[in-house]
């Protein structure tokens, strides 16, 4: 038996503090005891393990319910760009991290942002070839929507002058027309596809184990693994849990087009509470900055494009019955208005068919929406799963989407307190690699609605702040409800899973303070009842 004492035990159940023990047996919480109780049981200090934290703060565990584990993991293994300057600053980055690959491996880092390079060119396979003439490099934006390739990931896709752009894709060119070293959204897509499957299952492992150890670090119990351009690999998860190396609960979604019966089968397969295949997910549209959010109406600053659906409306429609039906749950990346709207229409209409279930469909990003839509969270019980750290679009004091929406359109981006008023239910998450997997950081951003420079005075759209509890819950609940667990996770109660961080500080008391708030540690972190992250003394 392990025993963790705390003065502040926070029990995510109705506001419920506790100043007491936490005991936990196996890989379940056997009771919770008030300290004015303790001599009551005597067995407490009887147990294997005594952690006295005084009065650092125990929560339930960190749920990032929205993130690209894989693509994340080789980020962090291949190089993170996030930092560099520029083109050729990124390329020299990839080297000095990958020097020793040879032509038969990949370079697969990223989360190169050219909005810091102060270009308005769009990075070239030239860069990447004076370093990596031999070794193929596919290297992911920040925002997860286009790659930077050289001439030997070219090469080996056969993608030439000749290849079409692909429907919701782009192949950047030359003045020649020969692709150039940047693919958009559908164009990387089938690229990421083949390079992960010809990995074998102890290669994606050992990313994985890697993402799932900085995630512990984080005070992350559960994932919510989404497939985007990475497809998902839950074979590799299932070595990882039965050789004992899984230390994060790993709740994946796989792609919307899979049959019903693929999708029935693998949730036949993978039902443990480590490893949970909980539905399906797709993408219906871009990202406003990159003018490929469907919107109701043309973008500000580019009145003629509205964007379009990636998947056409009636096909989508007939996706969600079919999955409504079979009881599958289905999580729906969509950033504009339009999208939102989409996804809301189509969950009505198979309602109104099959019933309203509880299956609790999801709404990814939400980037804009409108006001007619957003009580509808609450009436159709669709889950708004958003990631607060994708606000800060780097140091504003007028948003960047300003000149993407209009004055008016701006009141109705990340709506989260809105939808949360309306009775809609709130899952954060990070989406990483896009942002940083710090739970704290993200509820800096909902609670304060600022930059990493404290601008603007007063909040952008304050009316969208979300209180430091309601964000923790959103956090440590929230996923966890999306993924249908809170009868065995989410809150601290005796029978419960034992999953729980204990933080460095209080962060219900230091919620406004920046500083204090992006200083925030993990001092232990639990899973199933083991201990898979406990800080260096000394």
């Amino acid at each position: 038996m392990i025993t963790i004492r705390s003065k502040y035990i926070y029990t995510n159940k109705e506001g419920q503090w506790i100043d007491g023990y936490v005991c936990i047996d196996g890989n379940s919480i056997h009771q919770l005891i008030p300290y004015e109780k303790r001599e009551d049981f005597p067995q407490l200090m009887k147990a294997e393990d005594v952690y006295d934290f005084t009065d650092n703060l125990v929560l339930p565990g960190f749920c990032d319910f929205h993130v690209h584990l894989i693509n994340s993991a080789t980020i962090e293994l291949d190089g993170d760009l996030r930092t560099a300057a520029s083109e050729e600053e990124a390329a020299r980055m990839l080297w000095e991290r990958n020097k020793s690959k040879t032509k038969e491996q990949w370079v697969l880092g990223g989360a190169w942002d050219d909005i810091l390079w102060n270009t308005s060119k769009e990075p070239s396979k030239a860069a990447l070839d004076q370093y990596f003439p031999d070794v193929p490099v596919f290297a992911l934006n920040k925002e997860c929507h286009g790659a930077w390739v050289n001439s030997k990931t070219l090469e080996i896709f056969h993608i030439t002058k000749e290849t079409p752009d692909p429907p919701n894709g782009r192949i950047s060119r030359d003045e020649e027309g020969n692709p150039a070293g940047y693919l958009h959204e559908t164009a990387m897509f089938e690229v990421q596809k083949k390079i992960f499957e010809r990995m074998s299952d102890e290669q994606v492992a050992n990313y994985a184990k890697v993402f799932i150890k900085t995630a512990n670090r984080c005070g992350i119990t559960s994932l919510g693994d989404v497939v985007g351009v990475c497809p998902i690999r839950p074979e590799a998860y299932k070595y990882l849990e039965d050789s004992g190396g899984l230390n994060a609960r790993i709740f994946f979604y796989v792609e919307l087009e899979k049959p019903l019966k693929e999708v029935h089968e693998l949730q036949r397969k993978y039902s443990s509470s480590m490893l949970k295949c909980c539905g399906v997910k797709a993408f219906i549209d871009g990202t406003p900055q990159g003018d490929s959010g469907y919107m109701l109406e043309g973008y500000w600053d580019n009145p003629k494009e509205k964007g379009t659906p990636m998947i056409d409306p009636d096909r989508f429609l007939e996706l969600v019955k079919t999955f409504h039906k079979g009881d599958v749950q289905m999580r729906i990346h969509a950033c504009g208005d339009a999208g939102v709207r989409l996804c809301l229409d189509c969950f009505e209409t198979a309602q109104n068919l099959y019933g309203r279930k509880d299956l609790r469909h999801c709404i990814e990003h939400i980037e804009v929406t409108t006001p007619e839509d957003i009580p509808r969270f609450g009436e159709l019980g669709v889950i708004a799963s958003v990631q607060p750290e994708h606000l800060p679009k780097y140091d504003f004091v007028e948003h960047p989407f300003h000149k993407k929406l209009g004055p008016i359109r701006m009141n109705y981006s990340w709506p989260f307190e809105s939808i949360r008023k309306g009775g809609g239910v709130l899952a954060y998450g990070t989406d990483s690699p896009v942002a940083p997997l710090d739970p704290w950081r993200g509820i800096f951003r909902a609670v304060n609605r600022l930059t990493n420079q404290l601008q603007p005075q007063g909040g952008w759209n304050p009316k969208e702040r979300v209180s430091v509890e309601e964000s923790v819950k959103a956090y440590t609940y929230g996923g966890i409800f999306a993924a249908g667990m809170e009868e065995r996770l989410g809150t601290l109660e005796a029978g419960k899973l034992a999953d729980m961080v204990v933080l460095d500080k209080n962060i219900f008391q230091i919620c406004h303070d920046r500083d204090q708030m992006f200083h925030v540690k993990p001092l232990l972190t639990m899973v199933d009842g083991r201990i898979v992250y406990e800080e260096e003394k000394g």
